[in-house]
């Protein structure tokens, strides 16, 4: 009897073991986000609601409307309005009927939108609602509650943040990685590319046609796949030689030649 009980126990502890290992090693399917700002973005002046992960890992840009991303901005600035905006009278009418906003998923992205689920809890019921990332973390900020994203979603989409710098500049170019979101963004297709994030007016770039959005894929016909190869490539050159650039802008590929001056 006593072996038996103690072969029980020890099938017990086996099994609680096995468990834990799989907990530990089965990744959770939703990160926790922090919103960290909104911004315009450097190439076409388009607002950008800026979410990272609270490890300071990876942040994912998502595109969103002027008046969203005024809005955003001010419940992170806590500034009231006057009168009642759109998301301040919803927010306000949930809370009257007693609807409480339960968390805000970020959950999938077809051709190059992003889709949220909305989980709002009434009594015991939980009602999942689709909605637009914008509105979803307006809401989630006034309901001070968390915001998720498909863990799917921020390895593909993502962008790091480590202490190695992911901007450049060479030549009055300003270059930074392209991520996933950036090249989907501007409807490039290819593999390696570096993007550029500005170019210094007056500068030879600026001379040689280079502009911000352009991604630049080719130099002298080394593939670019990074901030460093780009650097690299421009460090070896010369006074006085002529790189041949070629780089994808509005759907096509074009090649420019860069003339370095001393």
């Amino acid at each position: 009897m006593r072996r038996n009980w103690k072969i029980g126990l020890a099938v017990v502890l086996l099994v609680s073991l096995v468990l834990v290992a799989i907990s530990k090693e089965t990744p959770s399917p939703f990160i926790e986000m922090e919103v960290k700002g909104v911004r315009l973005d450097t190439i076409g002046h388009n607002p950008v609601v800026l979410l990272a992960d609270k490890d300071g890992k990876k942040a994912l840009p998502i595109w969103i409307g002027l008046l969203e991303a005024n809005a955003i901005d001010k419940e992170l600035k806590n500034i009231t309005s006057p009168r009642p905006m759109t998301h301040d009278l919803l927010h306000s009418i949930l809370t009257q009927v007693q609807v409480k906003v339960k968390e805000v998923k970020i959950v999938d992205l077809k051709d190059h939108t992003y889709y949220a689920t909305l989980f709002l809890k009434l009594d015991k019921e939980v009602i999942e609602i689709d909605a637009r990332p914008s509105d979803a973390i307006i809401l989630a900020l006034k309901s001070k509650i968390p915001i998720l994203i498909s863990t799917k979603i921020l390895d593909e989409q993502g962008i790091a943040l480590t202490q190695k710098s992911h901007f450049g500049e060479r030549y009055g170019i300003r270059i930074q990685e392209l991520t996933p979101a950036f090249a989907s963004h501007f409807n490039f297709m290819g593999k390696k590319g570096v993007l550029v994030a500005e170019v210094l007016p007056g500068s030879v770039s600026d001379t040689s046609g280079i502009k911000a959005g352009d991604i630049i894929t080719k130099v002298n016909s080394k593939e670019m796949g990074s901030v460093e190869e780009f650097e690299e490539m421009f460090d070896t050159g010369k006074a006085g030689d002529s790189l041949r650039i070629l780089l994808f802008r509005e759907n096509k590929f074009q090649e420019i030649n860069l003339f370095l001056k001393p």
